[in-house]
């Protein structure tokens, strides 16, 4: 019984070091995820944008939480298009791509003639979105073991 008891340590050891080990494939797929999850993570933070204008509304700041919330679950045709448009940022065929991106530039016409300074800067924010769809979309691939 002794005997079996470090014997079972080192085929743990062994075990733990072979998993811990990860090869040029496990490689690749947690790159391309990290790729996907970027993807995600700047559809998101365009979402959030899109919702702006409702945000930032007079009745938005002035109203109480029952209020906001209706206005937050709300939407106007801005909002939609600006949606649609944070939709296309991951969307792979070159028409949806491109109706996005003519949207986009016609959103941003509307939203540079607003007044204040969180106007402009939201202005700046769409401006990086509508320059993300001008680049060509480059699909994440796994490579696998190919060198």
């Amino acid at each position: 019984m002794k005997r079996k008891l470090p014997i079972m340590g080192a085929i743990v050891a062994m075990l733990m070091a072979s998993l811990t080990a990860t090869p040029v494939f496990a490689q690749a797929a947690a790159q391309a995820a990290g790729q996907e999850s970027d993807a995600r993570k700047s559809q998101m933070q365009c979402m959030w944008e899109a919702k702006w204008p409702l945000r930032h509304s007079t009745a938005y700041k002035v109203g109480d939480v029952r209020t906001k919330n209706q206005i937050r679950n709300s939407s106007n045709p801005e909002v939609r298009k600006m949606q649609g448009v944070c939709r296309a940022l991951t969307a792979s065929s070159e028409a949806e791509r491109r109706k996005a991106r003519l949207t986009c530039h016609d959103l941003l016409l509307v939203k540079r003639l607003r007044d204040g300074d969180d106007a402009r800067m939201h202005a700046d924010r769409v401006e990086k979105v509508c320059k993300t769809l001008d680049e060509p979309f480059v699909t994440p691939t796994l490579e696998g073991n190919a060198r």
